[in-house]
């Protein structure tokens, strides 16, 4: 006798037999006991859920010769030839191989004759979508008032191409893909029966693979028990099938978490060169990355999300460390990469680039969470920190200098080094003329800085050293200045003028170059005094640094309550 494979053998011959579809069940089994079977049925779904079975097993209930209503005794005549396709009261016909009108004419024809042996003439047609419009017309009449021995069970995996008229006459049953527990416990139990030895990862990797469809996880299993002489291992389903571990996935995934794009492009190239299905290999890490969103935004307990990866513990450390947005960004670039071309040399290069890009691409995070920042940063400062986020003003926009000091009579006689410090920069018409080429390409160079020195002036430009004096309430600037990279831009633009590679040294007025007005050197003290701690204290607040990072700003002026 030849081999008969697995789907074959272990095919569903009663209600109890059939795998992932209760609620379909449960309403055929009702409905015999109560005797209110209907004259036509239209099982939809995808494929090797069990339709054909199902419709197999309805015929048996209608027509076992010793069972009871909803349970089939699988032993008379009349049960083992609808089991083997060959009963003369019940007709399995491809709709495929038979959807013109003449078939069609022939079923209307012989509907009116009794069964010839059981109590009803069953019209099993699969793939009934394939039907012509003419013949679906033709039928209409037949199936809407059919004699009373006569029942149609129709199957489809396209229920949208059945026309609504014939689909109204019928009552429709939805099957559903079975889940990957319910195929990993059935693939066991049949290893059981046969003898098969397997690792228990092997049945719920052979259960991910099928995608929902009991006749092709039977069959793989078939597959792999031929290939494997001894134990069948997660390794040779890895082998046969050219699919990638979750090890792999997983590890690329943590390269994208580490910013590590060298080792992302590595693993890349491990699954390329083992000879691993590319498009296979996107499907899976898509489906990873979807497995990691859900358990990111779901709140339920460990067992009750239901995932392709069975680490939900791994998958929760993960999640932890990317965002919902940024998990949504990877999934639609991947699968946008995955679109763009079916060339195997082209699709490589793309998804080298996209794993770099995956790997180096900062946190996402929701407009709507920079947008409350700001909005929190612009009511903290509202009224002390003017133009906080505003872009640098242009040629056009004014800038305001400093208030310069009221013109009154100094009452404390400043130092006699820096009254001849001032009377010899004073006295030397070509430093400011120097300085003011120089403020001109600074200003052309980066504004920035241009409104840092704005208010300062110079005291002395030889072939080395260029001293730039700024006011008393600069020590901000000043700071901002003799950063490395604001200060090789001063120093290039007093090359372009000078010639001379010079170097600039800044200071801080020590007496009577103020940029703001105080009333009286004692009073000016205490302010100087009460400025310098307020601009202390602003500039250690968290959110302030916050900002300044944000806008790549400096502080330019604080105020007190007072103004």
């Amino acid at each position: 006798m030849s081999y008969i494979v697995l789907s074959r053998r272990y095919r569903p011959k009663s209600f109890n037999e059939i795998v992932g579809q209760k609620h379909i069940v449960t309403t055929l089994v009702n409905a015999l006991q109560s005797d209110r079977v209907a004259h036509a049925y239209l099982f939809a779904g995808p494929r090797g859920v069990g339709k054909t079975s199902m419709a197999r097993i309805l015929s048996k209930a209608l027509n076992c010769q010793k069972g009871t209503p909803g349970n089939p005794c699988n032993k008379c005549s009349t049960c083992n030839s609808i089991t083997n396709g060959n009963d003369i009261d019940v007709l399995e016909i491809d709709g495929a191989s038979n959807r013109g009108i003449d078939e069609v004419r022939n079923i209307r024809q012989n509907v009116g004759y009794a069964p010839a042996v059981s109590r009803y003439k069953i019209y099993i047609i699969d793939e009934v979508h394939m039907l012509t419009k003419e013949a679906f017309n033709a039928i209409l009449k037949t199936l809407e008032e059919p004699p009373e021995h006569v029942k149609f069970i129709f199957a489809t995996t396209s229920p949208s191409r059945v026309p609504d008229t014939v689909q109204s006459r019928c009552q429709r049953f939805d099957f559903k893909n079975i889940s990957v527990p319910d195929i990993s416990d059935r693939l066991a139990q049949i290893c059981k029966t046969e003898n098969i030895s397997a690792e228990e990862e092997v049945f719920q990797s052979i259960a991910k693979y099928a995608r929902g469809g009991l006749r092709d996880s039977e069959s793989i299993l078939d597959q792999l028990a031929s290939f494997c002489h001894e134990k069948i291992t997660l390794k040779d389903v890895y082998d046969i099938f050219g699919v990638v571990s979750d090890e792999k996935i997983s590890s690329l995934i943590n390269s994208f978490i580490e910013r590590n794009p060298e080792l992302s492009v590595e693993i890349f190239h491990e699954i390329m060169e083992s000879g691993r299905d590319i498009e296979g290999f996107i499907d899976q890490l898509l489906l990873y990355v979807r497995d990691l969103l859900l358990v990111s935004v779901s709140k339920k307990e460990q067992g009750t999300i239901e995932t392709v990866s069975n680490d939900i513990n791994l998958l929760r450390m993960q999640s932890s460390s990317l965002s919902p947005d940024t998990l949504m960004y990877m999934f639609q670039i991947i699968s946008e990469a995955k679109s763009k071309t079916r060339d195997l040399l082209q699709q490589r290069i793309f998804l080298e680039v996209l794993f770099i890009k995956l790997a180096t691409m900062e946190e996402l995070k929701p407009l709507s969470t920079v947008l409350d920042k700001i909005e929190g940063i612009k009511k903290m400062f509202e009224g002390n920190v003017e133009n906080v986020g505003k872009a640098v003003p242009t040629y056009s926009e004014s800038v305001t200098a400093p208030t310069a000091p009221a013109k009154k009579e100094i009452k404390e006689k400043p130092s006699d080094g820096y009254a001849e410090t001032n009377n010899k920069a004073s006295g030397n018409a070509d430093f400011a003329n120097t300085w003011g080429k120089v403020m001109v390409e600074v200003q052309a160079e980066k504004k920035t800085i241009w409104a840092c020195l704005n208010g300062a002036r110079v005291l002395n430009i030889d072939d080395n050293e260029a001293v730039v004096e700024l006011p008393g309430n600069y020590r901000i600037h000043k700071e901002r200045l003799e950063k490395p990279e604001e200060k090789r831009i001063i120093e290039g633009c007093l090359e372009k003028v000078t010639g001379k590679k010079i170097q600039v040294k800044f200071t801080i007025s020590k007496n009577g170059h103020k940029a703001t007005n105080n009333k009286g050197s004692k009073h000016g003290l205490v302010q100087e005094s009460k400025r310098k701690g307020l601009e202390d204290e602003v500039k250690n607040e968290p959110m302030v640094k916050k900002t300044i990072d944000f806008f790549d700003g400096s502080i330019v002026n604080v105020k007190g309550d007072n103004g």
